[in-house]
């Protein structure tokens, strides 16, 4: 089999953020990839005789901090007791007081902020998309105040994602001059501030809803079937114990470790009569006492207590703690000064690069196989987001009788991960028939779900009636973290080369009913005079569309001895074709390994 070019891999990553961390410059943080706003700013032109009428989105949370009192946690408790006996776990006192120093410093920070909400840079990232929504159809909205229409908020309900939302309305109504500031559709719950909470498109992976409620009907039973094949598909599981297993998780680990703690110490830890397991309580012991972060105030902030089932048992175990507090301090710049200064960045350096590789690598394979495509002949992982794509056709629809000029909605990466891979965005078309890695398929957290990763539609529509005597077709284009791309190559757009498609089109090819027969537009129709793109200064910056009749490229990839082919997503979702396997050689070491705990390490 031949490979992708480092080429191929540019374009599956081009409508995400400067491809990232990972390949680029070797940060590797997962779904904890900072948001990276677009270089370009150029997009395409709407179609003869057509007017932009509406738009809306659905995004992840911005940038946060820890999601509870865990990692930190448990890395204090083991702390402590290599500094027993004047540091005689650490390989040196001046390493041992440093981590220390790390551990308390982050905790400090997230006490600061709350757990699990929104850091500086969180907020930051969403007034940024807010300002340039505006900026970008500046004149759908001077018309929205012009014709009294309003904008419709949404958030899953919980803090962190309606955070996020206020944000972006801060920087909407900044740069609009609060031009439609108070435009906005009440919510069901005056309570709630101008946010709805809708959990059945923006909440769908749980039937515990953020407030406590819990779920009905067949919203219900849509996440008890998902929750149920998570938990119980044989398929998943091999998968998932065959990355847990992989001994460069065992290499990986004890590198790491092996910077800060002593051969000794590390080889006390385990499950074997005499050596040490530390649980997250006050104590380390399996039945202490509540365990709660230094300085937060339980009653206000439940999650700064920790859950008493979390533990470390094993080098893996404490690596992947690690992990996860370097590539949270990613999304915590802003709180990293003062007393709170921590540097974790100082234990990925060099050849320990390839440790957070590595662990990165295992948190996205739990990631693709429980919500992402998932492996070969199954769709649990992401028909689950299919409310959410009836929603924005319904948002279309109902937009003239709702009189909104917009739709935002904030959420989660158990969002925006089943959502890609049901509209197959870049990146999110392929699963797996064997092991998923990075070899052999192109998914990574930080390019499909990095902190605020957005979908954006924009729709269009021209006034009167077709030959036919029916109202023309609404058409949409997409932005997917702010870059325009073509829908899958399911879809036919408008003309060679254009990312508009009429609505109807994408009702029939993302349902999977394939294409319809009249998705081209005619000249009578308003076809464009030349489909496709304005010039940018920078022709490496144009869409995707502008170089493919679908407005979409292929992401072909090889197999290997332990990966396998990836597959396709067939157009139904539940079937699968084989990959066409594209050329010459892709730039990547061998192929990695890695472990976590199976099940929920870590909530989006």
């Amino acid at each position: 089999m031949l490979a992708l070019t480092s080429a191929v891999v540019a374009a599956a990553m081009l409508a995400t953020p400067a491809a990232l961390a990972g390949e680029g410059n070797a940060r590797y943080y997962s779904s904890k990839q900072p948001y990276v706003a677009p270089a370009s700013t150029s997009y395409s032109a709407i179609p003869n005789r057509y007017h932009l009428a509406y738009t809306e989105s659905v995004a992840r949370h911005g940038s946060r901090g820890l999601s509870s009192y865990k990692y930190d946690a448990l890395l204090t408790l083991m702390a402590q007791s290599a500094a027993e006996n004047n540091y005689a776990g650490f390989v040196s006192p001046e390493v041992g007081k440093e981590f220390i120093n790390n551990v308390n410093a982050i905790t400090a920070a997230n006490v600061g902020d709350g757990y699990g909400m929104l850091s500086g840079q969180g907020a930051i990232q969403h007034q940024g998309i807010g300002e340039r929504i505006y900026q970008r159809d500046a004149d759908l909205f001077a018309n929205a105040a012009k014709q009294g229409l309003r904008v419709s908020y949404q958030s899953s309900g919980e803090p962190r994602a309606t955070e996020s939302g206020e944000n972006f309305k801060l920087g909407f109504d900044q740069a609009s001059n609060g031009l439609l500031a108070n435009a906005v559709v009440a919510p069901n719950n005056p309570a709630d501030n101008n946010f709805d909470k809708n959990t059945t498109t923006l909440y769908f992976h749980k039937t515990d809803n953020p407030d406590g409620t819990q779920k009905t009907g067949e919203a219900k039973e849509r996440a008890e079937r998902y929750q149920q094949f998570v938990a119980n598909d044989e398929g998943l599981a091999e998968a998932e114990e065959n990355v847990t297993n992989d001994p460069s998780m065992t290499t990986a680990s004890h590198d790491l470790l092996s910077q800060i703690f002593t051969d000794d110490f590390l080889a006390s830890i385990g499950k074997e009569e005499g050596q040490r397991i530390w649980y997250n309580t006050a104590d380390g012991t399996k039945k202490g006492a509540a365990n709660c972060a230094a300085g937060a105030d339980p009653a206000k902030d439940a999650n700064a207590c920790g859950d008493a089932k979390k533990k470390i048992a094993s080098e893996q175990d404490a690596a992947m703690d690690l992990y996860n507090l370097y590539i949270i301090a990613a999304d915590m710049e802003q709180e990293n000064t003062g007393s709170h200064t921590f540097n974790f960045d100082q234990y990925f350096q060099g050849q320990h690069a390839q440790d957070a590789k590595t662990f990165a690598w295992s948190l996205d394979a739990e990631d693709f196989y429980e919500k992402g495509p998932g492996r070969a002949g199954q769709d649990e992982t992401y028909r689950i987001a299919q409310p959410l794509l009836d929603d924005f056709f319904n948002a279309i629809d109902t937009r003239e009788r709702a009189g909104t000029a917009a739709t935002f909605r904030f959420a989660h990466a158990e969002t925006i991960i089943p959502f890609a891979a049901l509209l197959k965005l870049p990146g999110s078309q392929w699963q797996a028939s064997e092991l998923y890695t990075y070899e052999n398929n192109p998914w990574r957290g930080e390019s499909v779900t990095p902190m605020a990763a957005n979908v954006q539609w924009d729709v269009v529509v021209r006034d009167g009636a077709d030959a036919s005597g029916q109202p023309y077709q609404p058409l949409v284009r997409m932005l997917y973290n702010e870059t325009e791309i073509g829908f899958n190559d399911s879809c036919t757009p408008i003309a060679d080369g254009s990312t508009w498609y009429k609505e109807s089109e994408l009702k029939s090819c993302l349902n999977g009913k394939g294409t319809t027969v009249d998705a081209r537009l005619t000249d009578e129709e308003g076809r464009p005079e030349t489909p496709g793109h304005e010039s940018t200064p920078d022709d490496s910056q144009k869409a995707p569309g502008a170089n493919h009749a679908n407005g979409q490229r292929k992401h072909p990839v090889k197999s290997s001895a332990n990966g396998g082919d990836a597959v396709k997503l067939a157009k139904t979702g539940s079937s699968v074709t084989p990959a066409i396997v594209a050329t010459v050689v892709m730039v990547s070491s061998a192929i990695l390994g890695g472990s976590y705990a199976r099940r929920s390490r870590r909530k989006a």
